[in-house]
Protein backbone atom coordinates (compact mmCIF):
# COMPACT_ATOMS: atom_id res chain seq x y z
CA UNK A 1 0.00 0.00 0.00
CA UNK A 2 1.49 3.37 -0.94
CA UNK A 3 2.24 5.79 1.86
CA UNK A 4 0.80 9.28 1.98
CA UNK A 5 3.03 12.13 0.84
CA UNK A 6 2.05 15.79 0.75
CA UNK A 7 4.24 16.39 -2.32
CA UNK A 8 2.41 13.82 -4.42
CA UNK A 9 -1.09 14.49 -3.06
CA UNK A 10 -3.68 15.72 -5.58
CA UNK A 11 -3.96 19.47 -5.92
CA UNK A 12 -7.54 19.34 -4.65
CA UNK A 13 -6.31 17.80 -1.39
CA UNK A 14 -3.53 20.38 -1.12
CA UNK A 15 -6.03 23.21 -1.60
CA UNK A 16 -8.37 21.83 1.07
CA UNK A 17 -5.54 21.19 3.54
CA UNK A 18 -3.96 24.58 2.89
CA UNK A 19 -7.29 26.33 3.37
CA UNK A 20 -7.90 24.55 6.67
CA UNK A 21 -4.40 25.26 7.97
CA UNK A 22 -4.54 28.95 7.06
CA UNK A 23 -8.03 29.34 8.52
CA UNK A 24 -6.83 27.66 11.73
CA UNK A 25 -4.05 30.26 11.94
CA UNK A 26 -6.59 33.02 11.29
CA UNK A 27 -9.01 31.61 13.88
CA UNK A 28 -6.39 31.34 16.60
CA UNK A 29 -5.08 34.78 15.67
CA UNK A 30 -8.55 36.26 16.14
CA UNK A 31 -8.84 34.40 19.46
CA UNK A 32 -5.56 35.98 20.55
CA UNK A 33 -6.82 39.38 19.48
CA UNK A 34 -9.99 38.83 21.50
CA UNK A 35 -7.93 37.95 24.58
CA UNK A 36 -5.91 41.12 24.10
CA UNK A 37 -9.02 43.27 23.63
CA UNK A 38 -10.77 41.86 26.70
CA UNK A 39 -7.99 41.16 29.18
CA UNK A 40 -5.01 43.13 27.91
CA UNK A 41 -1.45 41.91 28.13
CA UNK A 42 -0.48 43.00 31.61
CA UNK A 43 -0.74 40.98 34.79
CA UNK A 44 -2.93 43.63 36.43
CA UNK A 45 -5.37 43.90 33.51
CA UNK A 46 -5.66 40.12 33.24
CA UNK A 47 -6.32 39.71 36.95
CA UNK A 48 -8.87 42.53 36.76
CA UNK A 49 -10.59 40.78 33.85
CA UNK A 50 -11.02 37.53 35.78
CA UNK A 51 -11.26 38.74 39.39
CA UNK A 52 -12.68 42.21 38.97
CA UNK A 53 -11.23 45.54 40.05
CA UNK A 54 -12.84 48.11 42.32
CA UNK A 55 -10.76 50.97 40.88
CA UNK A 56 -12.10 50.43 37.35
CA UNK A 57 -15.49 49.17 38.54
CA UNK A 58 -14.98 45.85 36.83
CA UNK A 59 -16.98 42.91 38.13
CA UNK A 60 -15.30 39.52 38.49
CA UNK A 61 -16.22 36.91 35.90
CA UNK A 62 -19.15 34.90 37.16
CA UNK A 63 -19.07 31.14 37.52
CA UNK A 64 -21.82 30.86 34.89
CA UNK A 65 -19.82 32.92 32.38
CA UNK A 66 -16.70 30.85 33.05
CA UNK A 67 -18.71 27.67 32.40
CA UNK A 68 -20.21 29.15 29.21
CA UNK A 69 -16.76 30.00 27.82
CA UNK A 70 -15.25 26.68 28.88
CA UNK A 71 -18.17 24.76 27.39
CA UNK A 72 -17.60 26.11 23.88
CA UNK A 73 -13.84 25.71 24.05
CA UNK A 74 -13.98 22.22 25.58
CA UNK A 75 -15.47 20.90 22.34
CA UNK A 76 -13.63 22.89 19.70
CA UNK A 77 -10.07 22.96 21.04
CA UNK A 78 -9.53 19.18 21.21
CA UNK A 79 -10.83 18.81 17.65
CA UNK A 80 -8.58 21.59 16.41
CA UNK A 81 -5.60 20.10 18.24
CA UNK A 82 -6.35 16.68 16.75
CA UNK A 83 -6.69 17.97 13.18
CA UNK A 84 -3.51 20.04 13.41
CA UNK A 85 -1.69 17.08 14.96
CA UNK A 86 -2.80 14.74 12.18
CA UNK A 87 -1.65 17.27 9.59
CA UNK A 88 1.79 17.19 11.22
CA UNK A 89 1.86 13.43 11.84
CA UNK A 90 1.37 12.52 8.18
CA UNK A 91 4.28 14.73 7.17
CA UNK A 92 7.87 13.61 6.66
CA UNK A 93 9.07 15.59 9.69
CA UNK A 94 11.37 13.94 12.19
CA UNK A 95 9.68 12.01 14.97
CA UNK A 96 10.95 14.33 17.72
CA UNK A 97 9.40 17.34 15.96
CA UNK A 98 6.09 15.52 15.55
CA UNK A 99 6.07 14.61 19.24
CA UNK A 100 6.97 18.14 20.30
CA UNK A 101 4.25 19.64 18.09
CA UNK A 102 1.56 17.28 19.36
CA UNK A 103 2.57 17.80 22.99
CA UNK A 104 2.67 21.59 22.57
CA UNK A 105 -0.80 21.65 21.00
CA UNK A 106 -2.54 19.41 23.50
CA UNK A 107 -0.81 20.72 26.62
CA UNK A 108 -1.31 24.33 25.48
CA UNK A 109 -4.99 23.82 24.73
CA UNK A 110 -5.51 21.91 27.99
CA UNK A 111 -3.90 24.79 29.85
CA UNK A 112 -6.10 27.22 27.92
CA UNK A 113 -9.13 25.42 29.31
CA UNK A 114 -7.85 25.19 32.90
CA UNK A 115 -5.65 28.19 33.63
CA UNK A 116 -8.48 30.78 33.50
CA UNK A 117 -10.15 28.84 36.33
CA UNK A 118 -6.91 28.97 38.31
CA UNK A 119 -6.55 32.69 37.67
CA UNK A 120 -10.14 33.34 38.75
CA UNK A 121 -10.30 31.09 41.82
CA UNK A 122 -6.68 30.18 42.63
CA UNK A 123 -3.57 32.08 43.66
CA UNK A 124 -2.71 35.28 41.78
CA UNK A 125 0.63 33.91 40.53
CA UNK A 126 -1.23 31.55 38.18
CA UNK A 127 -1.77 34.51 35.84
CA UNK A 128 1.84 33.93 34.77
CA UNK A 129 0.83 30.57 33.27
CA UNK A 130 -1.17 32.34 30.54
CA UNK A 131 1.90 33.45 28.51
CA UNK A 132 3.23 29.87 28.69
CA UNK A 133 -0.13 28.68 27.38
CA UNK A 134 0.12 31.11 24.46
CA UNK A 135 3.69 30.02 23.67
CA UNK A 136 2.72 26.34 23.62
CA UNK A 137 -0.32 26.87 21.39
CA UNK A 138 1.55 29.23 19.05
CA UNK A 139 4.58 26.97 18.68
CA UNK A 140 2.42 23.87 18.15
CA UNK A 141 0.34 25.77 15.60
CA UNK A 142 3.41 27.06 13.77
CA UNK A 143 4.98 23.61 13.43
CA UNK A 144 1.69 21.91 12.51
CA UNK A 145 1.03 24.47 9.78
CA UNK A 146 4.52 25.25 8.46
CA UNK A 147 5.70 21.67 7.94
CA UNK A 148 2.70 20.48 5.85
CA UNK A 149 2.59 23.71 3.82
CA UNK A 150 6.30 23.43 3.09
CA UNK A 151 5.93 19.82 1.99
CA UNK A 152 2.89 20.59 -0.16
CA UNK A 153 4.06 23.67 -2.01
CA UNK A 154 7.84 24.06 -1.75
CA UNK A 155 10.17 21.34 -2.86
CA UNK A 156 13.60 20.93 -1.37
CA UNK A 157 16.78 19.32 -2.61
CA UNK A 158 16.07 16.45 -0.22
CA UNK A 159 12.93 15.66 -2.24
CA UNK A 160 14.94 14.65 -5.27
CA UNK A 161 14.80 10.95 -5.89
CA UNK A 162 11.78 10.46 -3.62
CA UNK A 163 8.27 9.58 -4.66
CA UNK A 164 7.80 13.21 -5.69
CA UNK A 165 9.93 12.42 -8.75
CA UNK A 166 10.71 8.97 -10.04
CA UNK A 167 14.36 7.97 -9.65
CA UNK A 168 14.87 7.92 -13.39
CA UNK A 169 14.28 11.70 -13.48
CA UNK A 170 17.48 13.58 -12.72
CA UNK A 171 18.57 17.24 -12.54
CA UNK A 172 19.64 18.56 -15.91
CA UNK A 173 21.49 21.81 -15.37
CA UNK A 174 19.86 25.08 -14.28
CA UNK A 175 16.67 23.86 -12.66
CA UNK A 176 15.58 21.64 -15.53
CA UNK A 177 14.70 17.98 -15.32
CA UNK A 178 15.33 15.28 -17.84
CA UNK A 179 14.58 11.61 -17.99
CA UNK A 180 17.66 9.44 -17.88
CA UNK A 181 17.26 6.02 -19.40
CA UNK A 182 19.71 3.27 -18.79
Amino acid sequence: MPTFNYRTAPTSFKLAATSFLLLAVLGLGVAGLQVYARAGLTTHSTLAHFRGDEETLQYPMSFALMVEIAHAHAFTQPMLALLLSVALLVSNAREWLKRAGVIALFVGMTMDLGVPWLVRYGPAWTVHLLPLTAVLITSGLFVSVAVPLYEMWWESEAAEGTTARPKEWQRAGKGGWERRIG
